[in-house]
């Protein structure tokens, strides 16, 4: 992965531990449930998904599966289907990791009266968490400042069966260009330099709106329309060719 220099410090510390007491002949007895926080498009997803392969490789998980849920597939629709629905998807991950995307969306104190179906949520999530604390890695994921607030207030057990807390930042611009030029080239084609100067100007443009700058997925995005323009122009020449 381009960038996250701290994140990519942190697990390779979890692997250390889980390494070193691989050794030992004993299995690590430390608190894994995690917090993924960062803005959008900073590689939680991905990594989340690196992660799950790599404690899989190091036996730390049984299975080499990521179950992969929005906050919403937790909820009820009716009073007493949230226990069941929670409890159903984290049987589903049992022997490898749960990403929950968005989970601040989980936070039941948002309003102004409590949710009853987020509070049932969360009460289970931290019973399953707890009494499958060896089968089961949670990481929950979503924007920095909602992710403080959600650990805050959600529930007063939540916090102590968090482990680890990981901030992924924002890219930098020339991280941002070699990303694109990573998406360009896998796509068969090559970057010249006076289009990586011109997408370096689109990004760092983009990149000035904090609240709606997608990172790595504006990269994907440019590149997308960058190729809806050719097909465009292809189209165009090949029927004024025709005519």
């Amino acid at each position: 992965l381009i960038g996250l220099s701290k994140v990519k410090e942190t697990i390779n510390g979890f692997v250390s531990v889980i390494e070193l007491n691989r050794k030992l002949g004993r299995m690590p007895d430390f608190n894994m449930h995690m917090i993924f926080k960062g803005n959008a498009g900073t590689g939680k997803t991905t990594v989340a998904r690196l992660l799950a392969e790599i404690y899989y490789n190091l036996g730390y998980v049984k299975r080499n599966k990521l179950v992969e849920v929005q906050s919403q597939d937790l909820i009820g629709e009716f009073l007493g289907q949230t226990g069941p629905k929670t409890q159903a998807i984290i049987e589903s991950a049992l022997d490898g990791v749960l990403f929950i995307d968005e989970a601040y969306q989980l936070n039941p104190y948002t309003a102004n009266r409590a949710d009853t179906f987020k509070e049932e949520c969360i009460a289970e999530l931290i019973q399953q968490m707890e009494n499958n604390r060896d089968k089961l890695v949670v990481i929950f994921a979503g924007y920095t400042d909602e992710m403080r607030d959600f650990l805050e207030r959600a529930n007063t057990g939540l916090k102590s069966r968090i482990g680890r807390e990981i901030e992924f930042p924002d890219y930098s611009a020339d991280e941002l260009i070699e990303i694109f030029e990573k998406i360009v080239e896998s796509n068969g084609m090559k970057l010249e330099d006076a289009a990586k100067f011109k997408a370096r100007g689109i990004i760092e443009e983009a990149s000035l709106d904090k609240a709606r700058f997608g990172n790595a997925r504006f990269a994907r995005s440019l590149y997308e329309r960058i190729e809806i323009r050719r097909g465009l122009i292809s189209t165009v020449n090949y029927q004024l060719s025709t005519k």
